[in-house]
């Protein structure tokens, strides 16, 4: 019954009542395939709710490192990593910087893209597994180029 925009205190980049919301989704999303590959199913995920699941996963990792202290680990002297959605318009291009790094957003962009250190292309549902360590990039699910210890780096340090 709250209003989504109603001011609220949450660790992340939105501080209103609706990041909540979209945090327990996905919370709640990925619970449910933890079960089904428990069970041995292949979880079916809603292509354009992935890609909004990859955003959330993304926009809010800088915020994340209070408890998960490894997110620290991720800065960088300009390197960039870009994750995109082979089935959508989901697409973000991640820098890293002394002090952090942030996430770009590209969704819609009619634009050229600018090259990437390391990419990873996949249908938005495996992205949004990968995020969460439920996948690992090796499979054949994904279209993975460029600097492979800046990728390893990144998912050893990205997880929360």
């Amino acid at each position: 019954a709250v209003d989504p925009d109603a001011p609220m205190w949450a660790w992340g980049a939105d501080q209103h009542a609706r990041f909540w919301v979209r945090r327990m989704l996905f919370e709640t999303l990925m619970h449910r395939v933890d079960a089904e590959l428990a069970l041995g199913l292949h979880p079916v995920i809603d292509r354009d709710l992935a890609t909004d699941g990859v955003d959330e996963f993304l926009v809010n990792l800088p915020f994340a490192a209070f408890f998960a202290p490894k997110v620290d680990n991720l800065r960088g002297d300009g390197e960039t990593l870009r994750f995109r959605c082979a089935d959508t318009s989901g697409e973000w291009l991640v820098h890293l910087r002394p002090d952090g790094f942030d996430v770009e957003p590209k969704r819609g962009s009619t634009e050229r893209a600018t090259s990437a250190d390391a990419e990873i292309h996949a249908a938005a549902a495996d992205l949004l597994q990968l995020m969460y360590g439920r996948l690992d990039r090796g499979a054949d699910a994904f279209d993975v180029r460029g600097n492979e210890a800046l990728l390893t780096r990144w998912f050893a340090n990205s997880a929360f």
